[in-house]
């Protein structure tokens, strides 16, 4: 089946971070994807049309605090429609494992710089999750999409302190924010 008709700006998210849309069930079903090098992609969520009480379900995978990936799935609200729904997985869904298989596969991974001053960069590149966050010195970090998908959808235990915007990249530390630069 074919892609359903989106917002353009959400296109241009999908696009960014590698992920496609794909249907089934006569467009009923989108299913969110990264492209992983295969022809259906890695499913990361899913959105059902026509289902549960609301006539929406929201699917996603999300990283449990032990490590490892379950599917979390919650009812979604009528009054809002398929973008939004697509935006929720985009949101919510946890897939850095896939990237980082990818990147140690590849050994080439797509990378973003942020400029946050010596200590604030020295403390990041310590920390013990996610792998991929390198001292540049001069108080610049590299991140490597994986370690960027991983704090879209952080752990418990660095949501206050440290996260990426889930909608732009822009890193966040505490109640600071830094841009990050995505090097082609």
């Amino acid at each position: 089946m074919g892609s359903p008709k989106i917002d353009r700006s959400l296109q241009q998210v999908l696009a960014h971070r590698q992920l496609f849309l794909r249907t089934e069930h006569g467009g009923r079903t989108v299913i969110v994807c990264l492209a992983d090098g295969s022809p259906e992609g890695f499913e990361i969520g899913r959105v059902l049309s026509g289902a549960g009480s609301t006539g929406w379900r929201v699917r996603h995978r999300r990283r449990l605090p032990d490590g490892t990936y379950d599917v979390q799935e919650d009812e979604g609200l009528p009054w809002v429609g398929l973008d939004e729904h697509i935006g929720d997985v985009l949101r919510f869904a946890a897939y850095a494992d896939v990237l980082r298989r990818e990147e140690s596969a590849s050994g080439v991974a797509t990378t973003y710089t942020a400029h946050l001053g010596p200590e604030l960069a020295a403390w990041l590149a310590d920390i013990p999750a996610p792998e991929g966050i390198t001292d540049l010195g001069d108080g610049r970090v590299r991140l490597t999409e994986s370690a960027v998908a991983h704090l879209r959808c952080p752990s418990t235990l660095y949501t206050l302190v440290l996260w990426v915007h889930p909608d732009m990249d822009t890193l966040m530390i505490e109640m600071d924010s830094y841009n990050l630069t995505r090097e082609e």
